[in-house]
């Protein structure tokens, strides 16, 4: 058996589970905002080039602004106030700045996108600008005109992006707690609806497992719960059913075996203190005695059958082969008929046509044997009982008629219950143990077959076996 470890709380597998759910909230919320941000530069980026491109080819074909390159700086800064305007020469120094000093300012030779400018591609850079004190994108092209090389290069602030991303960041962190907020909540009420019953669940589980079934668990909102204490419910219900007939059986067994013991005892005792010395009280005592032994004998060896049907593997109990029907009733013929003969009753076998069915033919001739048994006992004398066997679609079905007294229909739903008897006095008086018919029923079922029975009073009865049929 697998040992299960630790055991943790429903509840710690839920935290774990919310706790799971947002960290991969707050891993998404971290690459949505960068996406974004690559998403805003890259449009930047591409705004940057179309327009440094459009400068160079304008600069390529008119030339330097006659003010030289300040006036190039200032002139396309106007044009957009959110640019920055950088010209350097090949050397790196720059020429002129939009914003700040070019004296101040650092060679910019070794800038990725200078460098990129410098051998005749369009260069650009994401980086902080300690000039401006701020994220810029950068976007550099080469300039050629009138002899003169030089890099322009234009900027873009990125703080109002990083304020924006920053804002939707925000936003999305006060979702998030919002969530948790609600997650709270959401578990406490859960905690509420589902701690409770589970418990009441486990106290009705522990007063059923200790065979107390007078109060059934309640139906409860949540239907996974419902379902669970439905089940429990039923099981209890037909534990109780069980419980009910382990006490009645006992019973039964109790008064069934005390009586041809007591019999027994009683017969025994009067012989002892002296019955013995008249012959012909000896002779009817032990007679009587004998009945009784016979009685107790055959309980026991019925009670041993049934056991063995209920609780022994189907391999143990079944030795399942062909066999034709008309040789398993020539068996039973031959067991039952001294049984009639004793009563001029004329046993008539009918097999419509051949049939080989798959059975154990031991237990078969045992429960049709029971069921001739019964006919005998209750039907009148030179009457006649019937064994009929024809073949009904997928099935075997084989009748035993009487020509008895018939049942009433009130004992006919509980006649295959063990010690059940529709005629106590008479069953007694006949011989009979009880278990007869519940022995029938058992060995039908082992044989994945039913068993049935149709009657009326003053009409005889019908016991009907179905077995499986296969052509």
């Amino acid at each position: 058996m697998r040992d299960p470890g630790r055991k943790y709380s429903l509840w710690w597998y839920y935290a774990l589970s919310v706790a799971i759910v947002l960290i991969a909230l707050l891993i998404v919320t971290w690459y949505v905002a960068d996406r974004f941000r690559d998403f805003f530069v890259d449009q930047q980026r591409g705004e940057l080039e179309i327009y440094s491109g459009a400068i160079k080819l304008d600069v390529e074909k008119h030339g330097i602004p006659s003010k030289g390159v300040n006036e190039l700086c200032h002139r396309y800064r106007n044009t957009d106030k959110t640019l920055r305007v950088t010209v350097i020469d090949t050397d790196g120094r720059v020429q002129c700045d939009s914003v700040a000093n070019p004296a101040e300012m650092d060679n910019h030779r070794q800038r990725p996108e200078i460098m990129s400018a410098l051998q005749g591609d369009t260069g650009s850079s994401l980086r902080y600008s300690n000039t401006v004190m701020a994220s810029m994108l950068y976007v550099a092209v080469p300039l050629k005109a009138e002899g003169v090389r030089l890099v322009f290069r234009v900027s873009r602030s990125l703080a109002a992006i990083d304020e924006l991303l920053s804002e939707v960041f925000n936003k999305m962190l006060a979702v998030l707690v919002f969530l948790i907020a609600a997650i709270f909540l959401v578990s406490l009420y859960l905690y509420r609806k589902i701690n409770p019953p589970l418990y009441e669940i486990r106290q009705g589980a522990e007063r059923y497992a200790g065979g107390n079934f007078d109060r059934m668990l309640p139906d409860y909102q949540v239907r996974e719960i419902s379902d669970l204490a439905n089940a429990l419910n039923q099981m209890a219900a037909k534990l109780d059913s069980l419980e009910s007939m382990r006490q009645e059986f006992v019973a039964n067994v109790s008064h069934e075996l005390k009586t041809p013991v007591t019999t027994i005892k009683g017969f025994t005792e009067t012989l002892i203190d002296g019955a013995m010395d008249d012959p012909e009280d000896l002779k009817r005592f032990l007679e009587i005695i004998s009945r009784q032994t016979d009685r107790l004998s055959n309980i026991i060896a019925d009670l041993l059958t049934l056991s063995r049907l209920e609780s022994a593997p189907l391999s143990e109990v079944l030795a399942l082969d062909w066999h034709d029907l008309s040789e398993i009733f020539a068996s039973c013929r031959d067991i039952c008929q001294s049984r009639a003969d004793k009563k001029s009753i004329r046993l008539q076998l009918h097999c419509i046509s051949p049939i080989r069915v798959r059975v154990d033919p031991s237990l078969l001739v045992q429960a049709i044997v029971n069921l001739i048994d019964n006919a005998i006992k209750y039907s009148p004398e030179q009457t006649t009982v019937r064994i009929v066997a024809r073949i009904e679609g997928h099935q075997v079905r084989i009748d035993v008629i009487d020509e008895g007294p018939g049942i009433m229909d009130m004992h006919i739903p509980r006649l295959f219950e063990r010690f059940y008897r529709a005629d106590k006095a008479r069953s007694r008086k006949l011989g009979g143990t009880g278990l007869g018919l519940a022995i029938v029923k058992h060995i039908t079922n082992v044989h994945q077959g039913e068993v049935g029975v149709t009657s009326r009073v003053g009409c005889g009865s019908t016991f009907t076996i179905w077995l499986p049929y296969s052509a």
